[in-house]
């Protein structure tokens, strides 16, 4: 799994644990800090394996599948933790809030460009 270069993981959980809401994932919200690790891994891993990043953490030649990312990250965060259908639902929210903050620290932090 590649990570994209100028990624900084201890800043980017500090920006979503701050604006992520956590009433959309009570089942699973004591986990937050252990659930954006295992997100961000998930999210580097899908970016690699699907091309979106090289082996140095650059941008690759594929594009990002909103989709693709969401199933593969919610996979991978939920299967060490056999949640409950209630529990997966919260899991649901919490990947997609994590998607669109994830999204936008890269922002932010100017590591991807929308041109």
């Amino acid at each position: 799994m590649s990570v994209m270069q100028g990624y900084d993981r201890e800043k980017a959980v500090a920006y979503m644990s701050q604006r992520l809401d956590p009433s959309e994932f009570k089942p699973v919200a004591d986990h937050v800090k252990e659930l954006l690790n295992a997100a961000i891994d998930a999210d580097f891993a899908y970016m690699t394996e699907a091309g979106v990043l090289n082996a140095e953490g650059l941008m690759g030649d594929a594009y990002y599948d909103d989709d693709d990312a969401f199933e593969y990250i919610l996979e991978r965060v939920s299967s060490p933790l056999s949640p409950s259908e209630k529990q997966m639902r919260a899991l649901s929210s919490f990947v997609n809030q994590f998607m669109e903050l994830q999204e936008a620290f890269m922002t932010e932090a100017d590591l991807i460009d929308w041109n």
